[in-house]
């Protein structure tokens, strides 16, 4: 599946074509090894296959849509602002002018930042998609470790070691027992690897 394909024209309303190219180029950098276009793909069916999906309307599926594209837009593992340059792309690629869809996809981008479950409903479906590989079983979430630690090379072992571990901790009690075990197992691995 080529997500730009697939929704051309979706995109094509709400975006310029130079903010389009820029878009893909951005999701297809090679340095990507985790935050690639496999991502967008993996969180665009996980929104779909959330229960609530069939329930939306067009245009709350069209918001969704354009938070999954945009949401990683901007990805410098170095950077601490990821989400507010995501944002900030996103507002100057979309050129209608619709302020409802424009504050709440700023709304679902701006929810990927926390450890926290959304009750609101389109944030707790995207949260939901974002987080979704947490619930796929350990052997997921090691292979996106391994892809995780390529896009963090330029720390330290120690450095990278002890923030994975933290974010890996802010974890326990989102998802259910199961899901912690695997996180649990994830940290012994890094401590042991690291």
């Amino acid at each position: 599946m080529n997500p730009f394909r697939t929704f051309k024209k979706i995109l094509e309303t709400h975006f310029y074509k130079n903010s389009i190219k820029e878009l893909e180029y951005l999701w297809n950098k090679k340095d990507r090894y985790y935050h690639n276009t496999d991502h967008l793909i993996q969180i665009i069916k996980d929104i779909e296959n959330d229960i609530s999906f069939k329930l939306l309307d067009v245009y709350e599926k069209h918001i969704l849509l354009l938070a999954a594209f945009t949401h990683d837009a901007i990805y410098d593992p170095k950077k601490k602002d990821n989400e507010n340059q995501s944002i900030y792309f996103f507002k100057c690629a979309f050129k209608t002018n619709d302020t409802k869809i424009l504050k709440k996809v700023c709304d679902l981008i701006e929810v990927t930042k926390y450890r926290k479950r959304p009750t609101e409903k389109l944030e707790r479906i995207f949260w939901n998609a974002d987080n979704a590989k947490f619930k796929d079983g350990y052997k997921t979430l090691l292979n996106n470790e391994m892809k995780l630690r390529k896009e963090f090379s330029f720390l330290s072992s120690t450095e990278y070691k002890e923030k994975r571990i933290e974010f890996l901790k802010s974890n326990f009690g989102l998802f259910n027992s199961s899901v912690d075990k695997d996180i649990q197992k994830l940290i012994d691995y890094i401590e042991n690897k690291y």
